[in-house]
């Protein structure tokens, strides 16, 4: 693994990713630090799991809207084709989206 810090930019550069400095200020005086190699470690991991967490949000607002009408599958109800076409858009969405923000506004309409 390789680690480098510019002396002039601060930039830290991390096997070949470049990591912008942290500002500290104190009594009005702000200072660029360069990330040292653990924290440059700890926001490669961020970066590597960004899209994974993203899917997760999209996944568990997918299921709250799911399970808000799990009622309409109870055995002595029948649901509508429009009831069973919503829940599968439902399930679909993750194959289309894979964030919050990209499914926003692309949500499937509730029938009533």
């Amino acid at each position: 693994m390789s680690y480098s810090v510019d002396s002039k930019t601060k930039i830290a550069t991390y096997n070949g990713q470049q990591y912008y400095p942290k500002a500290l200020s104190a009594k009005g005086i702000t200072t660029l630090v360069a990330v040292t190699e653990d924290e440059c470690k700890e926001l490669k991991t961020t970066r590597d799991n960004a899209a994974a967490v993203q899917l997760q949000s999209l996944r568990e607002h997918r299921n709250m809207l799911i399970t808000q009408t799990d009622w309409w599958a109870l055995g002595d109800i029948t649901m509508t084709d429009t009831q069973k076409n919503y829940r599968q858009a439902l399930r679909d969405i993750t194959k289309t989206y894979k964030t919050l923000e990209e499914a926003d506004g692309n949500w499937p309409t509730k029938p009533e």
